[in-house]
């Protein structure tokens, strides 16, 4: 009977830790994307104010995006669940992507409002950088001037490489975090 109970107890054990890392995780990225959000916000609206703003809000940008890949990469590394901690830093990673590629676009909207076939707002610029990423091309919002077109032909590369690479490393950092896991456990 004890063995049962033992068994019955490490179960329920197991589950509410399960519950608790899936909770702790989904708080993580409610942060980590109110973040994100924040820094797009933090973009001027007035098409007046100095176009350096936003550019400049591009490049920090950029700098989180590099330095938060690294600190997930070693946070995945040392994770007691690495897989759960790869996929919530997937999505962080591709939130802060997209991100900034929504900043170069409403701030070129700002700069220049015929760049594309029409005004971009905010959520406007985030939308076209969703239909880029998922090459669904509705139509609906098309880059006009040489440079807009250039910079979604950037993204459309980055596209590619982004989930292709990013995917790879964060899984792999994951994989080999098991596997280590795996070799201590195992005594070797």
């Amino acid at each position: 009977m004890d063995t049962i109970e033992t068994t019955e107890q490490e179960s329920d054990l197991s589950r509410r830790q399960r519950i608790k890392i899936v909770i702790e995780s989904l708080a993580r990225l409610i942060v980590g994307l109110a973040f994100v959000l924040l820094m797009m916000r933090l973009v001027p609206v007035d098409p007046h104010l100095n176009v350096w703003i936003p550019i400049a809000m591009g490049c920090v940008m950029l700098a989180a995006f590099a330095w938060y890949f690294r600190l997930q990469l070693r946070r995945i590394h040392r994770a007691r669940y690495p897989r759960v901690q790869a996929t919530e830093a997937l999505v962080l990673l591709v939130a802060m992507f997209l991100a900034f590629f929504s900043v170069t676009y409403y701030a070129m909207s700002l700069a220049e409002p015929a760049s594309f076939s029409e005004d971009l707002d905010q959520f406007s610029a985030f939308y076209f950088t969703v239909t880029v990423l998922a090459t669904v091309g509705f139509g609906d919002i098309t880059p006009v001037t040489i440079p807009a077109r250039s910079v979604a032909m950037v993204q459309m590369g980055f596209d590619i490489a982004f989930i292709a690479v990013a995917v790879r490393i964060v899984t792999g950092t994951a994989n080999q975090a098991m596997k280590s896991r795996d070799e201590v456990a195992n005594g070797g």
